[in-house]
C-alpha cells in the first residue's frame, strides 16, 4: 500500500511538472506562431499602405517596352525585399490577373503559381489578405487594375511557404523538450524527498486504520511525530476510542433488534424516502412472496397488492399517524400497518410497514359464521315441525287418537333428527378439541366387514340393491378403536344405499398392502357425485342432493366424521366418482403394531 502511495505522490508531482512544462511550451509555441503570422501580416499591410502599389501600377500602365517594364518591376520588388524579409522561403511576384502567370521575377515566368483562396480573390479584383496558419502557405494578394475588365490587370502577390516557421518551431520544441526533461528530474527528486518526509506518519495512520478494520480500536503506542501530522495521528487514536465505545453499543442494540425481528411472526419492512428496502425480515419475505428485496419499490409493491398507499402521502401530506390496510396475497389475508419515522421533527426518514397474516382468523370467522348458519338452518325445520304439530295437538286433536298418534310420530322423528345432529356435532367437537378417547385393541377387519354386510343386507334387499363383500388377500388384524372404525364404515355404506336405486350393486373389498397397511374399498353403481361436488364432500353440512338428503334424515356431517375418524388413526380416505355411473370410497389404514 505504501509503495503505491509513494508512487502516486511522486507521480502526482511529475504529472504537475509535466503539465506545467507542457502548458508553458504550448503557450510559447502559440506565441511564436502568432508572432510569425503577425510579422508577415504587418509587413505586407505596411507595404500595401505605402506608395508601393501606386509605383507598381505606374510601371505596369506606362507605355514602354516589355523588357524595360520587367526590369523596372524587378527593381521595384528588390527594393522592398528588406521590408518584406524576402528570402528563399518568402517570395514576391507580379502576376497576370487573367491566369496567374508570373510576370516577374523573370526567372519564374515559365511557371504558374498555385491558386490559393487569397490569390483567387485577387483574380476576381478583390483583396486577398486572409493569413491562416492551417494552410500550406502564408500569402497576400493585391489586385492592380489595368483596364475596364476585371481580368485586365495584374496582381502583387507575396507567398511564404512556412519553412522558416517550421524551423523556428522545431528549435522551440527542442528547447521545451530539454526543459521538460530537466523539470521531470527535479520533480522526481522533490517527489522522493516529500514522500520520505510524509511516509512515516502515514504508516502510523495506515496501521491504525488496519486495526480499525480488525475491530481493534485501542490507541497506538507508537511515538507520535511532531507537527500537524502528529496531531492528526493523535486525533485518529482518540477517534478510535470513541468509535470503539459507540460501535460496541450499536452492535449490541443491532443484534438485539435483529434477533427480535428474525423470530417475530409479523412481517416487517423498512423503506427509505427513495422507496428502497433498508430492512426486511424473513416473515415479510414469506408473507409477500418477495425473493429479491433489492428490486422492490414501495409504490410498485403496494400498487400490485392493491393496498392503496404511496410514499408521497407520507412525505408530503404530513401523515404521522398509523395507516391500516387489508389486502390479499394469493389466498392469504394480510393486515398491514404503515408507520412513518423521522430523522428529526421535520424530515421524514422513511416508512416502517408491519404485516400480520390474519388468514387463520379470517377463515375461523368465516367457518364460525357458516357453522352457525348451517346449524340454525338444520334446527329450524324440525323445530318448526315440532312447534306446528304440538300446536295442532293442543288445539283439539288430543282426543283423536289416530291423528294424535300420526302427529306424535312425526314429532318423534324430527326429535330423532335433532338428536342425531347434536350427537354428530358433539363428536366433531371432540375431534376438534382433540378430546376423543381411543379404546384401541386388535380386531379382525374381515369379521367386522362381514357383520356390517349382514346388518345392511335387509335394508339393501328391501330397496332392491345387491350388496356383497370380497376379501382380496389375507388381512392382518388392525390395532384401532373398533367402534370408531365401524362408525366410519357404516356412514359410507349407509350413503351408498341412500344414493343407489333398484338394481344397483354395492361391493366391498378389503386386503393388505405393503408396509403394514390395509385397504377397505366401498364401490357402488348408484347415482354418483358430480365432479364439481367431489372436492367438497368432506366439508361439514355439505350435501350433494340437499333435498333428498334431508328427506332421508341426512345431516351432512357423516363423511366429515368419517374423515376425522380415519385420519385420527393415521389413515387416508379418498372418493372417486363419475356422475350417474359409480362412486368408489377407498380407505387406507396402518396396522401400527404387532400382536
Amino acid at each position: 500500500m505504501f509503495r503505491q502511495l509513494y508512487l502516486r505522490l511522486t507521480g502526482l508531482i511529475l504529472a504537475v511538472t509535466l503539465l506545467a512544462v507542457l502548458i508553458a511550451g504550448g503557450i510559447s509555441i502559440f506565441s511564436a506562431t502568432q508572432f510569425y503570422r503577425n510579422q508577415f501580416s504587418d509587413s505586407v499591410a505596411d507595404l500595401a499602405g505605402s506608395d508601393f502599389p501606386q509605383t507598381l501600377h505606374t510601371i505596369l500602365t506606362a507605355e514602354q517596352e516589355d523588357a524595360e517594364r520587367i526590369a523596372q518591376l524587378q527593381w521595384a520588388l528588390e527594393s522592398c525585399a528588406a521590408r518584406l524579409s524576402l528570402d528563399e522561403n518568402r517570395t514576391a511576384f507580379v502576376l497576370n490577373a487573367r491566369d496567374a502567370s508570373v510576370v516577374v521575377p523573370s526567372a519564374l515566368q515559365a511557371q504558374t503559381v498555385t491558386i490559393t483562396p487569397n490569390l483567387s480573390a485577387a483574380m476576381r479584383a478583390a483583396k486577398g489578405e486572409e493569413t491562416s496558419l492551417f494552410g500550406e502557405y502564408l500569402d497576400y494578394a493585391l489586385f492592380l487594375k489595368n483596364g475596364n475588365q476585371a481580368q485586365d490587370g495584374f496582381i502583387f502577390y507575396v507567398r511564404d511557404n512556412k519553412a522558416g516557421l517550421d524551423s523556428m518551431l522545431q528549435e522551440l520544441g527542442m528547447g521545451i523538450l530539454w526543459t521538460l526533461l530537466a523539470g521531470l528530474i527535479l520533480a522526481l527528486l522533490a517527489g522522493i524527498f516529500l514522500a520520505g518526509v510524509t511516509m512515516k506518519p502515514l504508516q502510523q495512520l495506515s496501521k491504525r486504520a488496519e486495526n480499525f478494520s480488525k475491530g481493534n480500536f485501542e490507541p497506538s503506542l507508537d511515538k507520535l511525530p511532531n507537527g500537524e501530522m502528529g496531531e492528526l495521528v493523535k486525533t485518529f487514536n482518540q477517534m478510535g476510542m470513541v468509535m470503539n465505545h459507540n460501535l460496541t453499543q450499536i452492535n449490541a442494540e443491532k443484534h438485539k433488534v435483529e434477533a427480535i425481528l428474525e423470530h417475530i411472526n409479523n412481517g416487517i419492512i423498512a423503506f427509505d424516502t427513495d422507496q428502497n428496502i433498508v430492512h426486511i425480515n424473513p416473515a415479510a419475505k414469506r408473507m409477500l412472496q418477495i425473493e429479491n428485496p433489492q428490486t422492490v419499490q414501495f409504490d410498485s409493491l403496494f400498487s400490485e397488492l392493491g393496498a392503496g398507499v404511496c410514499m408521497a402521502e407520507f412525505l408530503y401530506l404530513d401523515r404521522s399517524k398509523t395507516e391500516e390496510r387489508d389486502f390479499l396475497v394469493g389466498s392469504n389475508h394480510i393486515k398491514a400497518f404503515f408507520v412513518p419515522f423521522k430523522l428529526d421533527e421535520i424530515r421524514t426518514a422513511g416508512v416502517v410497514c408491519v404485516f400480520e397474516d390474519v388468514t387463520e382468523q379470517f377463515t375461523l370467522e368465516a367457518a364460525r359464521q357458516k357453522f352457525v348458519a348451517e346449524v340454525s338452518h338444520e334446527l329450524k325445520t324440525p323445530l318448526t315441525t315440532i312447534r306446528t304439530y304440538t300446536e295442532t295437538l293442543l288445539n283439539g286433536y288430543l282426543d283423536d287418537k289416530r291423528t294424535a298418534s300420526t302427529l306424535l310420530n312425526t314429532v318423534q322423528n324430527e326429535t330423532d333428527k335433532m338428536t342425531a345432529l347434536v350427537q354428530n356435532l358433539l363428536i366433531l367437537n371432540r375431534f376438534d378439541m382433540q378430546r376423543v378417547q381411543m379404546e384401541k385393541e386388535f380386531f379382525s377387519v374381515d369379521e367386522m366387514l362381514r357383520g356390517l354386510v349382514k346388518v345392511f343386507s335387509l335394508e339393501a334387499e328391501q330397496r332392491g340393491i345387491e350388496i356383497s363383500y370380497n376379501r382380496t388377500t389375507e388381512i392382518p388384524r388392525l390395532y384401532a378403536d373398533q367402534g370408531q372404525i365401524e362408525r366410519a364404515l357404516k356412514n359410507i355404506i349407509s350413503n351408498s344405499i341412500k344414493y343407489s336405486s333398484k338394481g344397483d350393486k354395492i361391493q366391498i373389498f378389503a386386503g393388505s398392502l405393503y408396509d403394514n397397511k390395509l385397504y377397505i374399498k366401498v364401490e357402488d353403481t348408484g347415482k354418483g357425485i358430480p365432479k364439481a361436488d367431489l372436492e367438497h364432500v368432506f366439508e361439514r353440512f355439505y350435501r350433494v342432493d340437499k333435498a333428498r338428503s334431508r328427506d332421508r334424515g341426512g345431516t351432512g356431517l357423516g363423511l366429515a366424521i368419517t374423515k376425522e375418524i380415519i385420519e385420527s388413526h393415521g389413515g387416508t380416505i379418498e372418493i372417486e366418482s363419475e356422475f350417474s355411473k359409480f362412486t368408489r370410497v377407498t380407505i387406507n389404514l396402518p396396522t401400527n403394531k404387532e400382536e
